[in-house]
């Protein structure tokens, strides 16, 4: 099935019941539609959230459990219900050598890879370290209201193309600015697997309208 991928990130606007309101009408519309949503909550909201529908969390740090006071490791999230985790979003951006730590270790704990790159070049080269995904996210257009899918749909190709050439069994998700369903519509037409949003939803009036639009986009 084709993915959204649905970041909460730290709005308000998703915290705690909030956002599990969200992630209801998400699972209502993802039966219906015949689309993976998955959803990326808070750390603190993850066992709530994981509840309702499949959900990754935002971040890990590439350490064993022990005395790492702060840190997320791999085995808290998954014992929080995660089923994956984003690695490396511009907004927690991590190293090469840290990236490829944090898939080893969501790999040695069966949780699903979702690596973010800001260019084609770089998502080909994270495809290389063998995550499950690679989510494409220009950084001048998250949280823009300007789509990669309108604005900068070559990057959206040529990404497809690289990552393909690098390791074939890693799918693009594409993400900033999507908030409509032509944008996931070209997305696909482009090759991407998924998309990914944030602030359209979470910033919504009417959040499960643009879940829903941008999900009818994919089928």
């Amino acid at each position: 099935m084709p993915i959204f991928l649905i970041n909460f990130k730290l709005y308000e606007e998703t915290l705690g019941e909030a956002g599990k309101k969200i992630a209801e009408h998400a699972k209502i519309i993802s039966a219906r539609l015949g689309v993976e949503v998955i959803v990326a909550p808070s750390s603190p909201d993850l066992r709530l959230i994981s509840g309702v529908l499949p959900a990754i969390a935002q971040h890990i740090d590439a350490v064993e459990p022990g005395a790492h006071t702060g840190f997320v490791t791999a085995e808290s999230v998954k014992a929080a219900g995660a089923i994956g985790t984003l690695i490396s979003h511009s907004e927690r951006k991590l190293s090469f050598e840290e990236i490829g730590k944090c898939i080893a270790r969501a790999r040695k704990n069966g949780l699903m890879s979702i690596c973010c790159a800001g260019s084609p070049e770089a998502a080909a080269e994270i495809a290389s370290l063998g995550p499950d995904y690679v989510l494409i996210e220009p950084p001048e257009l998250i949280g823009s209201a300007n789509s990669i899918s309108k604005t900068k749909p070559d990057v959206i190709a040529r990404t497809v193309d690289l990552v393909k050439s690098s390791n074939p069994r890693v799918g693009v998700i594409c993400g900033a600015g999507v908030s409509t369903g032509e944008d996931s519509r070209i997305a696909m037409g482009l090759g991407a697997i998924g998309v990914a949003a944030a602030s359209a939803v979470a910033k919504s009036k009417n959040p499960e309208k643009v879940i829903e639009d941008i999900a009818h986009g994919l089928v």
